[in-house]
């Protein structure tokens, strides 16, 4: 990639496996806060799993590559990959930030039951240093949950007329509507377990890479 496009979307995870979920969330932000790339950046070791088995980075890299291909705004970054130790979110946002440099704005596309957590996360605050946040509000949540997670938080500041909040460091958080159906990747799997069809869960592409290589389960 080359360049330094001025808006640029980061949606992290474990895609154990990626689903239209996340590919619908970066849609959204597309669409929404007129972003020119969105990246993909698959946790190398998602530190809240380390205990629990994930499937090797290779196939979840390989099924992001099928997923993304058919969207030529979206972009897998490894970058997780080549740190060692478990992956955090500060750490990726700082370098990308030391990438892409200060005039690049970058949007960290997260949903709303994970930011209800972020105060859990490492080194929390400093994430509002490097990136503003689009926070996916789904339909079948209940309006301006955002509003409730952050008035419950000190330090936060409503901005009513550009309909954001505002950290001390300097980020903005804003509500991203996403009209999508709620999809996990747990659930997923288990899908694959019982052996029932994922083909409404995924893209075509991704579900045929996961029977050929036979993962979550999958039969023969």
């Amino acid at each position: 990639m080359t360049g330094k496009p001025g808006r640029i979307g980061v949606l992290g995870g474990t895609f154990d496996p990626v689903h239209n979920g996340h590919l619908a969330l970066a849609a959204a932000g597309l669409r929404e806060f007129n972003l020119d790339k969105v990246f993909f950046v698959p946790a190398g070791r998602p530190p809240h799993k380390l205990d629990d088995p994930v499937t090797p980075f290779h196939h979840r890299a390989i099924m992001l590559e099928l997923a993304l291909a058919a969207c030529p705004a979206f972009f897998l970054d490894r970058m997780e990959k080549k740190r060692p130790g478990p992956s955090y979110s500060v750490d990726t946002l700082r370098e990308l930030r030391e990438r892409l440099g200060w005039d690049c704005a970058l949007y960290f596309i997260i949903g709303s039951d994970a930011f209800a957590n972020i105060t859990t996360w490492k080194d929390f605050n400093d994430l509002f240093r490097y990136a503003d946040f689009l926070v996916a509000e789904r339909p079948d949540t209940a309006p301006g949950r955002l509003d409730d997670l952050l008035s419950q938080q000190s330090g936060f500041q409503q901005d009513r007329i550009n309909n954001c909040w505002r950290h001390p460091l300097g980020a903005r958080l804003h509500p991203l509507p996403v009209d999508a159906l709620p999809i996990s990747a747990t659930t997923t799997r288990h899908r694959i377990q019982a052996g029932e069809s994922i083909q409404d869960l995924v893209p075509a592409p991704v579900n045929a890479y996961i029977q050929q290589n036979h993962l979550y389960g999958a039969s023969r």
